[in-house]
């Protein structure tokens, strides 16, 4: 059986997030959640708000990649990206914001950031499937037409841009895929 390549993100002297963009369909497979104006979790979009929250990094999470070089995964451990989050934020990149990998937009703010960490009490809610070491994101849509854009479901998740460094972690014939994409 012909299994794709898995390969482990790294750090090296260039690698880093460049930008934070907003995607109708997030690689690693997690939307975010809008919130009202009682901080609720919901599905549906309030106004007052314009906060929109989610996974920006999911931890250990197989992400398919498909470019000039063929078909693989990448996977971002836990300990790689806390660093990337880190250098992210002291880097002041945080306002970096693009749609779709395409637009740059202004009027998108971050408000908030933390890593996943149940030991510690942070767990948010609703996303349970992301493994400890995720990182988190609570962005403020100021700009009205993205968020009329949100709203009508055209961005529903984060999606990171930056340099990156690959590690080839398993065989090609390894059942690491299978076995994850089955626990989905």
């Amino acid at each position: 059986m012909n299994r794709l390549p898995i390969y482990n993100i790294v750090l090296g002297e260039a690698v880093g997030i460049q930008v934070m963009s907003l995607v109708e369909y997030p690689a690693v497979e997690s939307n975010f959640l809008a919130f009202d104006k009682q901080q609720e979790m919901k599905f549906a979009v309030n106004d007052e708000e314009h906060i929109v929250f989610g996974c920006a990094l999911r931890a250990d999470f197989p992400i398919y990649r498909c470019d000039k070089s063929g078909e693989y995964y990448v996977v971002f451990n836990k300990g790689v990206i806390k660093e990337l989050y880190e250098k992210f934020l002291t880097e002041n990149l945080m306002n970096n914001v693009n749609l779709n990998h395409d637009k740059d937009t202004s009027g998108v703010y971050l408000i908030q950031s933390f890593i996943k960490d149940t030991e510690k009490g942070i767990n948010p809610i609703g996303f349970e499937d992301c493994a400890d070491g995720s990182w988190f994101c609570a962005y403020k849509v100021t700009n009205e037409e993205v968020w009329k854009e949100i709203k009508q479901g055209k961005f529903n998740g984060f999606s990171i841009e930056g340099y990156f460094d690959l590690n080839l972690e398993k065989p090609a014939t390894t059942d690491l895929i299978d076995e994850i994409l089955n626990n989905i």
